[in-house]
């Protein structure tokens, strides 16, 4: 480990699903609980994105969204109910500016974002393989993987 206990988290940017036209991104779920899990483990927590920026979620996955598909998702409600938490969503860093030996494990975040701005990425490819092959925790969840 580094001397800090660091997580990183890689989190979609947004895009439009070239199936539905819909504008999609993160699952709010796959980073809200795996921040609070990291948060409460005294795991100091960075959240990017490989091109930087300010990140949106997959709207049906806010407990907030008018579908009630996520409404039971208490976890995901109070990170968006946290000023601080969420300025950790506007102006990321791109992955590019990201120094890997800094962190003792990778956390790829999930939702239908990944699908489209990650699977092509090899910049992205490249940085979780490496990542992997230097012997440190690779994860993902969800459609991150």
């Amino acid at each position: 480990m580094t001397s800090e206990n660091r997580i990183l988290m890689l989190v979609s940017n947004p895009t439009i699903s070239p199936v539905t036209g819909w504008p999609i991104g993160f699952w709010w779920a796959g980073l809200s609980h795996a921040h609070e899990a990291f948060e409460n483990a005294g795991y100091k927590i960075d959240i990017v994105s490989p091109d930087g920026g300010t990140l949106q979620a997959d709207r049906y996955s806010s407990p907030e969204d008018e579908s009630g598909y996520s409404v039971q998702d208490t976890i995901s409600l109070s990170f968006k109910n946290d000023p601080e938490k969420m300025k950790l969503l506007e102006d990321t860093p791109a992955l590019a500016d990201v120094d890997p030996a800094k962190y003792d494990a990778l956390f790829v975040v999930g939702g239908q974002g990944p699908m489209v701005t990650m699977i092509d990425n090899e910049a992205v490819h490249s940085f979780v393989a490496a990542f992997f092959e230097a012997g440190k925790v690779t994860s993902a969840v969800c459609h991150g993987t």
